[in-house]
């Protein structure tokens, strides 16, 4: 990947295009998680992307790329979300997110949608990045511009909010 960002940067059409596809549903995941009108979510990816475009040379550590490229993309979320007013998506809307239903542990056996309808807003693209993007809490509070014990706060609050939903489910 990194290759690949370092011919990015020199101004390789093809190698910035490669980037922009391998992230391309992550940002629209992520995008779609914080804003609910479907013409803001895809304006928000391509102002990113952009963004990604001017920007790209100025990237100094390789391996903070998609860091960064999330840290745009939120930014841009959130100014079309003030700028419009928008209200949050429902987590119907989230698409291809589903639990492990194969896996032992309670948390693995919930379905995954129904989860992200219990959060809003920066919540949700909390859970977003931490279960299906896999990122540190360390990483997200970059991204989201937040202190990581506030980030280890909210995602032990949300696991007791889940795990108390499950149990009175059973």
């Amino acid at each position: 990947m990194e290759e690949l960002i370092e011919k990015a940067k020199k101004g390789e059409k093809d190698a910035f295009t490669e980037l922009i596809l391998k992230n391309e549903m992550k940002l629209y995941k992520i995008a779609k998680a914080r804003l609910k009108n479907e013409f803001d979510v895809q304006d928000a990816v391509q102002e990113t992307m952009l963004l990604l475009f001017k920007k790209l040379p100025s990237l100094k550590d390789n391996t903070k790329f998609e860091l960064w490229l999330y840290k745009i993309l939120i930014n841009q979320c959130n100014k079309k979300y003030r700028k419009n007013k928008i209200s949050f998506v429902s987590l119907e809307t989230i698409e291809n997110q589903k639990a492990y239903n194969e896996q032992t542990k309670w948390e693995d056996k919930l379905d995954y949608e129904k989860i992200l309808e219990m959060f809003s807003g920066q919540d949700k693209i909390i859970l977003l990045l931490y279960y299906s993007n896999g990122y540190t809490t360390k990483q997200i509070s970059e991204i989201l511009g937040k202190n990581e014990n506030t980030i280890k706060t909210k995602l032990r609050r949300m696991k007791e909010k889940i795990k108390t939903n499950w149990k009175k489910g059973e």
